[in-house]
């Protein structure tokens, strides 16, 4: 019986033999990777850098006790950046980048239903966009898209929709405390108002609660012009280091990245090919 067998030697004298068979086909492959590069519309990716504001600016005392002042650094830490990048990435601040900019057009979806063209635009986006942390705690966003000036710009608008984000939880935070304030002082008026018309009470009992209402009032009056002026005064959340401009260089495609694994993808595949199409010497 006859079974083929397959010699090292005679394999490597064949390859040597075809060698002009893997050149073509390695040239082939890499001028039609070339052509490629050309046809496709080019994409360019611009980021941005930037630091976390300390969140423990947003605390009123900062504003109302200047000996501690010294005490706060304008920049957060590494929580604060993950924080940054959980909001950043939330699907309620990308939607209103893709409205700002109307990705659904360059997206060409053709969604008739809204929710369903927004889903569909969201799930693009994401894959445009890169959200990370860098060695240094900053916070890295970087953008795709086929205009340069584009790719900046969303980057850009990414970075000023999360600060706002922030700031607006801060604010939202004392404005219900600032509610809840005005509600206590409401209170606090209208006891001693009651306790004014009080006849049956000991004069001097009279004269101590009122004394300790309106010590009261007075702190929750304080309080209340505190927490106003941090609600309108909140710190920055963020820190631009370097904001995205234009790229001068496209992203994609990358000819020198292209060129090179299409030419060794040829050169393998010929080498394949050449090697199932030789024929096995026979024992």
């Amino acid at each position: 019986m006859n079974n083929p067998s397959f010699n090292i030697a005679e394999l490597s004298n064949h390859l040597a033999i075809k060698w002009k068979t893997i050149l073509l086909i390695t040239c082939i492959t890499t001028a039609a990777a070339g052509v490629f590069s050309l046809l496709v519309k080019p994409e360019y990716t611009a980021a941005t850098k930037l630091l976390p504001g300390n969140t423990v600016l947003a605390d009123k005392a900062r504003l109302m006790n200047p000996s501690i002042q010294h005490l706060y650094s304008f920049f957060g830490n590494g929580d604060d950046v993950d924080r940054l990048i959980s909001m950043a990435g939330t699907d309620t601040i990308l939607k209103q980048v893709a409205l700002a900019f109307k990705l659904s057009n360059y997206y060409q979806i053709a969604e008739k239903d809204i929710k369903l063209a927004q889903f569909k635009t969201l799930e693009k986006f994401k894959k445009d966009i890169w959200l990370g942390k860098s060695v240094n705690n900053e916070m890295i966003i970087r953008c795709t898209h086929q205009n340069r000036d584009t790719a900046a710009a969303i980057a850009n608008n990414i970075a000023s929709q999360t600060g706002n984000a922030l700031q607006e939880i801060w604010k939202n935070m004392y404005r219900q405390i600032s509610i809840q304030l005005d509600s206590n002082i409401q209170q606090l008026n209208k006891q001693y108002l009651q306790n004014l018309q009080e006849t049956n009470k000991d004069e001097r009992l009279l004269q101590s609660e009122s004394t300790a209402l309106l010590k009261q009032l007075n702190t929750f009056n304080e309080l209340k012009i505190e927490t106003d002026l941090a609600a309108s005064a909140p710190p920055a959340a963020i820190i631009v280091v370097e904001q995205a401009s234009s790229p001068a260089k496209k992203s994609w495609p990358d000819l020198a990245v292209i060129l090179p694994l299409a030419a060794l993808s040829g050169m393998l595949f010929s080498i394949v090919l050449i090697l199932v199409s030789a024929k096995p010497r026979t024992l």
